[in-house]
């Protein structure tokens, strides 16, 4: 646990932020203004979770939680995780993964899963110090 990091969901007013640690990470440059829509959107599935240290963004999570057909609890998946460098081995990290698992549990998920690269093994630590254990297996295809 980091003493002088905030842990918050986002707001649209963060999508600045978000944008900017989002191209860092992802190398995606989507406008504050599309993030903000999409957060906006009473559809979005999605929470964004931001670390801010002295008023200052330095990482995000987002959680996704839907309901389900067959099952009576909803799905909940960690689908983002970005801490800037300088600020990482600092707890800020594992307080983004503890919101995460927080919001997940109060709209009714009682597990949480998170996909993350098998080369990844700063990741695949702190998960696994976390209590997280392998699950399932991943396939993708491109669909286009």
């Amino acid at each position: 646990m980091n003493e002088n990091c905030t842990i918050s969901v986002a707001t649209a007013e963060d999508a600045l932020a978000i944008s900017r640690l989002n191209l860092l990470f992802n190398e995606v440059d989507e406008s504050p203004q599309a993030i903000a829509a999409r957060m906006s959107d009473p559809a979005c599935v999605e929470t964004v979770i931001l670390a801010k240290i002295a008023d200052e963004a330095v990482g995000f999570a987002l959680v996704r939680v839907v309901s389900r057909i067959l099952y009576s609890t909803p799905h909940a998946e960690l689908t983002e995780l970005y801490v800037l460098e300088e600020f990482r081995q600092q707890g800020v990290a594992s307080d983004l993964i503890a919101f995460a698992e927080k919001v997940a549990a109060q709209k009714g998920a009682l597990s949480i899963i998170v996909q993350t690269g098998d080369d990844n093994l700063p990741a695949l630590a702190l998960y696994k110090r976390l209590e997280y254990e392998e699950y399932d297996l991943v396939l993708k295809k491109r669909i286009f």
